[in-house]
């Protein structure tokens, strides 16, 4: 739920669709694989470098706080 909350922040703020910034897919592997490293979220389906560039940061902050417990939900 988080993911897709954060999935359509970054769509709302760059005014695009939240199937552009990752589709379903990719963020139920990404909640699966708990990627928190670059190489880690490139082995993702769905994960490119130009996506990883331009939206994996937050994603990958978001999974490290979760897998460290800081997540507060």
């Amino acid at each position: 739920a988080k993911l897709r909350k954060l999935r359509k922040a970054i769509a709302d703020e760059e005014n695009i669709p939240p199937y552009v910034v990752f589709n379903d897919a990719t963020l139920i592997e990404m909640a699966e694989q708990m990627p928190v490293s670059a190489s880690e979220m490139l082995s993702v389906n769905g994960v490119g470098m130009r996506k990883l560039e331009r939206f994996g940061k937050e994603f990958m902050a978001l999974i490290r706080a979760h897998v460290d417990g800081d997540d507060e939900e």
